[in-house]
C-alpha cells in the first residue's frame, strides 16, 4: 500500500491561561501567521517504488521559514529517515510554497510539517517526538545525507550483502557518531562505503555534553542479475507466523494475552548468525517496554524462520515482520510432554 502523509505544524498560536494582575491585549494571528493564504503544488510527493520488492518507509519533519510573499521558505530539517529518493519529493514539494500575503509586519513565519512514506502492510513506525519524551534529555533528531549511497565497484559476485552497524553520537549536534560495525558479510569494499556515509549522519538538536544516543542501521545491496527471495506477505497472525518458524514446539510455553492489553502487534525483524532475531511491539520503538510482555518478546524473538536454503535466508536478512496478536491464550506444549 503506498502512503504519504504529510502535517503541517506549528501554524497554530497556543495559548495558556495563569492568574495576573493586568489585561494583556491578544491579538488575532494574521492569515500570513495561521498560513491561510498558504500556496502548494497541485501534485503531492508519493512512494517512489523501486522494485516490486520494495517495501520500505522513511519520514522528514522540516522546520519551513517564510520571509518573502513571493519566495519558497528556507529549509531546516530536523528529522529525517528517509531515503534519498524520498527526500527529493519532498524537497521539490516544498520549494514550490508561497505565502503571498506575508508583510513587512508579519516578519518571519514558520512551521513545522513532517512527511511520511510507507509501502508496506505493516504499522508505520512513528516519527521521534519533536520534543524530548518524558525521561529523555533530548529528543531523536537524526539527519541522514540527501545523496545515495553507491553498489559495491566490482559487483556483489551473486550474492546479497550486508552490513549491520551500531552508531553512538556522544558529542555536539556538528559531530559525527561513533561505530562499530556489528555484522558484515565480509565485503571490506562495503563495509568502508557504509561507515563513509554513516559520518555524515548528525543530530543537530545536541548539545555539548548531551547524554549518548544511539542507533542501529543495516545497509544491503542485492545482485540484478538473478531473481531474488522476497516476503509476499508482511503482516501475519500469530499461528501464521508460527506456522512458518522452524521449531516452535522446542519448549512448553503459555501466555494469555488477556494480561497484555491485547490485542497488540509486534515487530519481528529476521536476523541471524552474530546478530539475533528482535521483536518490539508496535507503538512503543522509543519507550521502555511493557514488563508484561517481555517473556513473550523474548521467546517470540527466539523462533528462527524455516528457510529453504541459504540463499533464501541471506536475501531475507533484515527483513521485517508484524504480527497481530489476539485475546487468547497461547499453550504450546514441548514434544514428547
Amino acid at each position: 500500500m503506498k502512503h504519504l502523509t504529510p502535517v503541517l505544524l506549528g501554524a497554530a498560536l497556543a495559548l495558556s491561561q495563569a492568574p495576573c494582575a493586568a489585561q494583556t491585549e491578544l491579538r488575532p494571528a494574521t492569515p500570513a501567521q495561521s498560513l491561510s493564504c498558504l500556496v502548494k503544488p497541485a501534485k503531492a510527493p508519493s512512494y517512489p517504488v523501486i522494485n516490486k520488492l520494495d517495501r520500505g518507509q522513511g519520514a522528514m519533519r522540516l522546520k519551513l521559514s517564510f520571509s518573502k510573499p513571493d519566495a519558497a521558505p528556507t529549509v531546516e530539517v530536523l528529522y529525517n529517515s528517509a531515503r534519498p529518493d524520498m527526500q527529493e519529493q519532498v524537497y521539490a514539494y516544498v520549494a514550490g510554497y508561497r505565502l503571498p500575503c506575508l508583510s513587512d509586519e508579519d516578519g518571519t513565519v514558520s512551521a513545522v510539517q513532517e512527511f511520511s512514506f510507507s509501502n508496506n502492510e505493516r504499522d508505520a513506525t512513528p516519527i521521534p517526538p519533536e520534543r524530548p519524551a518524558p525521561g529523555q534529555e533530548l529528543p531523536f533528531c537524526l539527519v541522514m545525507p540527501r545523496s545515495e549511497i553507491d553498489p559495491p565497484v566490482g559487483g556483489l559476485h551473486g550474492n546479497a550483502e550486508h552490513v549491520v552497524i551500531a552508531a553512538t553520537f556522544t558529542g555536539d549536534g556538528q559531530q559525527p557518531p561513533e561505530m562499530h560495525i556489528l555484522h558484515s558479510t565480509h565485503n571490506t569494499r562495503f563495509e568502508h562505503m557504509v561507515q563513509e556515509r554513516l559520518a555524515e549522519y548528525r543530530m543537530p538538536c545536541r548539545k555539548a555534553g548531551s547524554a549518548p544516543q544511539s542507533f542501529r542501521q543495516q545497509f544491503s545491496f542485492f545482485p540484478t542479475d538473478r531473481p531474488r527471495y522476497g516476503l509476499k506477505r508482511e503482516a501475519f497472525g500469530l499461528v501464521e507466523f508460527l506456522g512458518l518458524t522452524r521449531n516452535p514446539l522446542a519448549q512448553s510455553v503459555r501466555f494469555d494475552f488477556n494480561t497484555m492489553g491485547c490485542p497488540f502487534k509486534v515487530n519481528y525483524w529476521i536476523y541471524g548468525g552474530s546478530v539475533p532475531n528482535e521483536a518490539s511491539e508496535v507503538g512503543r520503538e522509543r519507550a521502555k517496554p511493557d514488563p508484561n510482555k517481555l517473556p513473550f518478546l523474548a521467546w517470540l524473538a527466539s523462533q528462527d524462520i524455516r528457510f529453504a536454503n541459504e540463499r533464501q535466508a541471506n536475501d531475507l536478512f533484515g527483513s521485517q515482520m508484524q504480527i497481530h496478536v489476539p485475546c487468547t491464550v497461547l499453550d504450546l506444549q514441548k514434544k514428547g510432554d
